[in-house]
């Protein structure tokens, strides 16, 4: 069985995205700081906390990028729309969305209105979209157009009776193990072209 007291920061770090900034290559900054990764590491300490819904804002925000840039496996920040069935107050949207932005650099309101017509990042996120079913987020790639629906599930994770009467904290790092161990398990992606 997988121990849930094996989950910690080394293993956080392991989880990355590669991620590519235009806006701050165009600005003339170093390479690291326009081609540089984001561990799931850097999402816990962005959130200021690991819990299942964080880990799978990675997850999958990591088979999104897999998804919609299978050819560098790359993420382009500014280069992604994101579209949620649900409200930013619902459950733990705002935390997921969070984390989104975070990566791709989409955003609602609180964007970058861009330079120049470029870069710009606001308006790329948003809540309440009735084209997505619940439960899944829409990813598009802007300049392909391609789409990627992906849905994460994690109360599908089995807790053993012993390690369910544990302390809340420590059901959690043992859930965070478990979809650590197959993430696969808990998520799905159904990929399409748009019209």
């Amino acid at each position: 069985m997988y121990n849930f007291e094996t989950v910690n920061s080394k293993e956080f770090e392991s989880f990355t995205i590669k991620v590519h900034e235009p806006f701050a290559e165009f600005l003339m900054a170093d390479e690291n700081e326009y081609a540089f990764k984001i561990s799931l590491l850097d999402v816990v300490h962005f959130a200021g906390h690991a819990c299942p819904a964080m880990v799978g804002a990675f997850l999958i925000s990591q088979r999104a990028t897999k998804e919609l840039f299978p050819e560098t496996n790359i993420c382009v920040r500014g280069q992604v729309s994101i579209e949620i069935p649900t409200s930013v107050t619902q459950g733990a949207t705002g935390p997921i969305s969070n984390v989104f932005s975070m990566i791709f650099g989409a955003w609602e309101k609180s964007g970058f209105g861009g330079l120049q017509g470029q870069f710009v990042r606001r308006g790329l996120l948003k809540y309440d979209s009735q084209l997505v079913s619940p439960g899944a987020f829409r990813f598009r790639n802007l300049k392909t157009g391609n789409i990627v629906d992906v849905s994460y599930d994690p109360s599908s994770v089995k807790v053993p009776d012993d390690i369910a009467s544990l302390p809340f904290q420590k059901v959690w790092r043992y859930k965070i193990a478990t979809i650590l161990k197959s993430p696969a398990d808990y998520i799905q992606s159904h990929r399409a072209n748009s019209c």
